[in-house]
C-alpha cells in the first residue's frame, strides 16, 4: 500500500484524532516565536495587569484613583470576577464560586455591601429544616455533630494550632476528634462516620484537597475575623463587588477573551517586558502585573515566562497547592422537603457504609445538603479534593442522577426531577485550575516556604528594573482563600508598582 491519501476507511477515524488533539491542546500553544517576532507590533503601555479577576480590578482601580491611566487589563475569559462568577436564569440566582462574606463588620466587603444595601444577614438556626441523617437514610446521633463541630473551632485556637507547626493540620483535627469523640459523647457504631464527616466539613470549609497536606504554620498565619459560622451574603449576587470594581474603570482600558501566552521579561534593550497574547496583540510595558491563579501558573509558568521564572520563584511555587471546590445546585418549582411550614433545608449526612457504586462514589464528600439563601426551592452541595476530581469527569446527566438517587436514599421522600441543574467545574478551567484556598503544603514548609511573602515579591530583570507584580489571594498571607484577601493584593501590588515608578 503507497503512502498517499488515507482510505475512506481510515478518514473518519483520522479526523476523530486530529479533533481530540485540537480540544486537548491549550488555547496558547498556537502562540510561537521570540521577541523579535512581536516587537514590532506592540502597543506601549504602563502597567498591563494580567487577569480581571477581584485583585486584577483592584489594582487598575488604585492606578486610576493615582493618576496612572496608561494601563490595560488582559482577561483570558469572557467575563471578569475571576472566581468570583454569579449565574442567572430567570429568577434563579447562584454563585459558581465565592459565596459568602465572612466574619462581619471586621470584613471591608461587609462595609461595601452595606453602604450600597445589598448586604443579607445570616438566618437564625431555627429557620433551618435541621437534619442529621446516614447516607441509608436512618436518623444519626447529633452528638456527633456537635463533637464535629468542637474539633473544628478548637483547631482554630492558636494555642492549639502552635503544636502542629511541623505536621499538617489534619493532624490536630484527628488528634482532637479522638480525645472529644471518646471524653463522654461516644455515638456508638458511628464514630468512623464522624471522622469522615470531620475531614469532608474541613476540606469544605477550610478550601483543601487533603486535610493531612496543609502546613499547621500556614494555617495559623491566617486571621479570622471572628463570627465565620455566620456569614453574610450579597442581596443580589457576589458579582455585584465586580461591577463595583467595574464601574470606575473606563471601558477601553479591560480586554476580555485575551489570554496572556508569553512574557518575555529580558529581551528589550530597554529593560521593559513584551506580553503576548493568544489573540496575537503585544504590549510593551514598564511593569506586568500577574494575577492568575496559583494553580494556573503552577501548571504554565515554564510557558508563560521567557526566559524562565528565577528557580527559587519557581520552587516557591511549587510549595503550595491550590484546593478544588465544586458546587451542585439543584431547583424545583417548589420545595419538595417542606413539612408543613417550608423552610431552608440544612441536611447533615454520614457514611457508616461505603457501599455506592464506583461510578456514584464522589457522593463520599458530600457532607451536608443545603438551602440556597433567598431561593427557598433551591438545593446545593459542595464537593471537594479528590471527590470533585471524580465528579468532573462524569457527564451532566450523570452527576444529577447520582445526586438525585442520593438524596432519595438519604430523605426517603419522593424527589422529583429538578427544573434547575448546574454544577462547577473549576478544576477543568485551564485559567484556573481549581478553586477556593491555596495552602502551603507541609513539604513546601519542610522545604523553607514559612509565608506567602516570597510569593508578592516583584521579578526584577537583568537590566535592575522590577518588570513583574504578583497579586491574587495567593500572594496574601493572611487572608488567602478570600475574596478580600484577593481585593486587598491587588490594592497592595498597585501601591508598590506606583512607589517603584
Amino acid at each position: 500500500m503507497g503512502l498517499g491519501l488515507p482510505s475512506l476507511f481510515l478518514l473518519p477515524l483520522l479526523l476523530g484524532v486530529l479533533v481530540t488533539i485540537a480540544e486537548a491542546a491549550h488555547p496558547c500553544d498556537v502562540i510561537t516565536g521570540d521577541y523579535s517576532n512581536w516587537i514590532g507590533s506592540a502597543i506601549n503601555k504602563d502597567v498591563v495587569i494580567v487577569g480581571g479577576g477581584i485583585s486584577g480590578l483592584s489594582a487598575m482601580k488604585k492606578l486610576l484613583e493615582e493618576q496612572v491611566a496608561n494601563a490595560v487589563i488582559l482577561e483570558a475569559q469572557d467575563y471578569l470576577g475571576g472566581r468570583v462568577k454569579t449565574y442567572r436564569q430567570g429568577s434563579i440566582l447562584v454563585e459558581d464560586g465565592a459565596e459568602w462574606i465572612h466574619g462581619g463588620r471586621r470584613n471591608p466587603l461587609y462595609k461595601l455591601a452595606d453602604s450600597l444595601g445589598m448586604l443579607t444577614q445570616p438566618l437564625p438556626d431555627s429557620a433551618y429544616d435541621w437534619r442529621v441523617k446516614t447516607s441509608t437514610g436512618t436518623e444519626a446521633n447529633e452528638a456527633g455533630y456537635d463533637v464535629a463541630d468542637q474539633v473544628f473551632f478548637e483547631c482554630e485556637k492558636g494555642s492549639v494550632i502552635k503544636n502542629y507547626y511541623n505536621t499538617a493540620i489534619g493532624q490536630c483535627y484527628k488528634d482532637k476528634f479522638e480525645s472529644f469523640y471518646d471524653n463522654g459523647k461516644t455515638v456508638a457504631g458511628e464514630k468512623s462516620a464522624w471522622l469522615h464527616y470531620l475531614n469532608m466539613f474541613v476540606l469544605r470549609d477550610v478550601g483543601l484537597n487533603d486535610w493531612m497536606k496543609e502546613s499547621g504554620r500556614d494555617f495559623d498565619q491566617f486571621t479570622s475575623f471572628g463570627g465565620e459560622d455566620k456569614s453574610n451574603q450579597w442581596s443580589q449576587g457576589y458579582d455585584a463587588l465586580t461591577n463595583n470594581l467595574k464601574s470606575s474603570i473606563p471601558q477601553d482600558k479591560i480586554k476580555l477573551s485575551t489570554p496572556v501566552c508569553k512574557i518575555f521579561w529580558e529581551s528589550d534593550p530597554n529593560g521593559k517586558a513584551l506580553v503576548v497574547t493568544s489573540t496575537e496583540e503585544a504590549y510593551l510595558t514598564d511593569y506586568v502585573l500577574v494575577t492568575a491563579s496559583i494553580g494556573h501558573l503552577q501548571e504554565r509558568h515554564l510557558e508563560l515566562f521567557d526566559p524562565p521564572l528565577p528557580a527559587r520563584y519557581q520552587n516557591n511555587l511549587n510549595r503550595l497547592e491550590l484546593g478544588l471546590a465544586d458546587k451542585i445546585h439543584l431547583g424545583w418549582s417548589s420545595p419538595w422537603w417542606k413539612k408543613r411550614i417550608p423552610k431552608p433545608l440544612d441536611m447533615q449526612v454520614i457514611f457508616k457504609v461505603f457501599d455506592l457504586p464506583t461510578e456514584e462514589s464522589w457522593l463520599y464528600g458530600v457532607m451536608e445538603v443545603m438551602g440556597v439563601h433567598q431561593q427557598l426551592n433551591l438545593l446545593q452541595a459542595f464537593v471537594n479534593g479528590e471527590y470533585a476530581q471524580k465528579m468532573e469527569n462524569l457527564s451532566d446527566d450523570d452527576v444529577k442522577q447520582h445526586i438525585l438517587k442520593f438524596l432519595r436514599r438519604v430523605t426517603g421522600q419522593t424527589v422529583p426531577e429538578p427544573t434547575f441543574f448546574r454544577r462547577s467545574q473549576w478544576g477543568k478551567n485551564v485559567w484556573v485550575r481549581g478553586a477556593y484556598s491555596s495552602y502551603i503544603t507541609v513539604s513546601g514548609d519542610q522545604a523553607g516556604l514559612k509565608s506567602r511573602k516570597p510569593l508578592s515579591v516583584p521579578i526584577t530583570n537583568s537590566y535592575g528594573n522590577k518588570v513583574i507584580y504578583w497579586a491574587g489571594e495567593h500572594t496574601n498571607s493572611t487572608r488567602y482563600g478570600t475574596v478580600d484577601g484577593a481585593l486587598g493584593s491587588g490594592t497592595q501590588a498597585a501601591v508598590r508598582i506606583i512607589n517603584d515608578m
